[in-house]
């Protein structure tokens, strides 16, 4: 019964005081402490830790505090009082945590499973960027039976991006993306071998040349600081 008590949440000397209690009522402290063998000073501190409990209540006779045990629902009461405040912290600290909880991660990715990874991500977020170097027109060639899904669901779901691609695949992209939200200007000089990609607090560059690789950044400051780039590169593309 004692370990019990104490799983309830009683400490020790408390578990002690309030079985002796129970056990024999209306006991002064000083019988207490002789049958506890709890130095008296400790059993009164002790004693009314279990009032502010309300596991006991005493009546006085003959000017001194009689003490006996109360109804032991009020131990459960007690328990739930406890777990309505935890709950409490438990939300509040969710709400710190959420405040202050900021997405990172890295992951790598190699072949074509990489790169189905990174477009059902883009998929579902509403709006990207992409700054197409080498990479563009290769990703179609890997991507050629999944592409027309992928077209469909761009358009159908309204998807916004903007493309900065070289003028070179300017008449293949404009027929790919014919009636949907994409814009499409020319950088020059954008021959690099990798591609950029940017969506949501995400970034993702990949290349398709030798074998396909594809890296995703989660990191909003990031992902900010490359949205402004972008930004920068537009306003000058033709």
């Amino acid at each position: 019964m004692l370990k019990k008590l104490m799983l309830a949440g009683l400490t020790k000397n408390q578990a002690t005081v309030y079985l002796t209690i129970v056990k024999n009522p209306e006991q002064r402290a000083g019988q207490i402490s002789k049958t506890t063998k709890i130095d008296r000073s400790f059993v009164y501190g002790i004693l009314d830790s279990l009032l502010d409990k309300g596991l006991v209540s005493y009546v006085v006779k003959e000017n001194s505090r009689n003490y006996s045990a109360t109804d032991p629902e009020n131990l459960m009461k007690d328990i739930d009082e406890k777990k309505e405040i935890v709950a409490d912290v438990i939300g509040e600290i969710g709400l710190l945590s959420h405040e202050n909880n900021i997405k990172r991660s890295v992951n790598v990715y190699e072949g074509k499973a990489g790169l189905k990874v990174m477009t059902r991500s883009v998929l579902e977020s509403r709006d990207f960027c992409v700054l197409g170097g080498g990479a563009g027109l290769l990703t179609f060639e890997t991507l050629k039976y999944e592409i027309p899904h992928y077209l469909k669901e761009i358009k159908k779901n309204k998807i916004r991006a903007r493309l900065l691609v070289s003028g070179k695949k300017i008449p293949l992209f404009e027929k790919l993306f014919l009636n949907s939200n994409i814009q499409i200007k020319v950088l020059k000089k954008s021959q690099t071998k990798a591609s950029f990609l940017i969506f949501d607090d995400k970034m993702a560059i990949y290349s398709l040349h030798d074998k396909p690789i594809v890296i995703i950044i989660e990191d909003k400051n990031i992902a900010n600081a490359l949205h402004a780039y972008f930004d920068l590169l537009w306003v000058i593309a033709n």
